[in-house]
């Protein structure tokens, strides 16, 4: 040792070489610029690198601190970047391999969004249902359950949408969603209000008046085609007949009650449409209270510099 020493002593340049001593003694902490790495890659929303960079973590330091994290970000880098599917895969592996991690109970209810965002609301309902029934304490019991509410209202079940929403009005009145869950609810007894059009009647007019079951459920240009094809072709087979021209009043007759059926047919149709296109509205302004609600902007950071964001696509 002290060798070592005098032969560094000889060198004038010793403030040099004892930092390359502690540093061959004390290496760089690699763990950490790596994830912080990655870490700046999510906050700048280039989600997919992060994820990469996630990934290669969890593989090269499976047994650091806080991994279960790292697992966790992984999947919300591809939820954010919109790649779905991998973002159930990935939440899953955090639940398969990290069971007692504190957030496993977020993942399952990311899961359940992934579903909906992707458009399969069946499993959606399903996977929200399992959750609450595995974590119904849980801070995020209320979000699930107005998502259901959110589900049923999507498909015109508005009875069931309304009920739930009073549920998490009355189960959680502390809760964000409660007030909005509220006044979600009184807006839904509005929805037997909404103007109709019965097909049955709108057949039954056309059947006495060419497309007036048409201009009965708003459609009074096809209606007024209508009736006028019908005068038309009807007094064209009439007009020939009486000229004992068989041979053109009878196709001419085939082809005018083909437009009649048709026209008694379009009319039940528009009122279909007409009512449909009435519960569409209703739907979007039920959409535009939630959007406009704030409640879906942003996932509440777990740790520092965590934030992800949700729900941007139709519900």
């Amino acid at each position: 040792m002290k060798t070592f020493f005098f032969v560094l002593c000889q060198y004038k340049r010793v403030g040099c070489a004892l930092p390359l001593i502690f540093l061959c003694v004390l290496p760089l902490p690699a763990v950490a610029v790596e994830s912080d790495f990655a870490d700046s890659l999510f906050q700048e929303g280039d989600y997919l690198n992060a994820a990469h960079e996630y990934k290669r973590f969890l593989f090269l330091h499976p047994d650091a601190p806080q991994i279960d994290f790292i697992a966790f970000r992984v999947a919300a880098s591809y939820q954010n970047a919109g790649k779905l599917e991998k973002a159930i895969q990935a939440y899953q592996f955090l639940i398969d391999t990290y069971p007692k991690s504190i957030l496993v109970e977020r993942g399952k209810n990311n899961i359940a969004q992934c579903h909906v965002l992707l458009g399969d609301s069946e499993q959606g309902l399903a996977s929200l249902k399992r959750f609450l029934s595995e974590h119904e304490e849980s801070s995020l019991a209320p979000r699930a359950r107005f998502t259901i509410g959110m589900l049923h209202a999507d498909k015109g079940e508005w009875s069931r949408a309304s009920s739930v929403w009073n549920d998490v009005h009355s189960a959680y009145p502390e809760s964000p969603f409660a007030k909005v869950s509220d006044r979600l609810a009184r807006t839904i007894k509005n929805v037997d209000t909404l103007p109709r059009r019965s097909p049955t009647v709108a057949g039954v007019l056309s059947a006495f008046v060419p497309g007036s079951g048409q201009v009965y459920s708003g459609r009074t240009t096809d209606g007024l085609y209508t009736f006028v094809g019908m005068v038309v072709l009807g007094s064209a087979s009439l007009y020939y007949a009486d000229q004992e021209r068989y041979e053109v009043a009878i196709p001419v007759g085939v082809l005018s009650l083909f437009f009649y059926g048709n026209g008694i047919y379009q009319s039940v149709q528009s009122a279909r449409v007409f009512n449909v296109q009435r519960e569409e509205e209703f739907r979007n302004r039920l959409q535009q209270e939630i959007r406009g609600s704030g409640l879906f902007g942003a996932i509440s950071p777990l740790k520092d510099k965590m934030e992800f964001v949700v729900w941007k696509y139709r519900f």
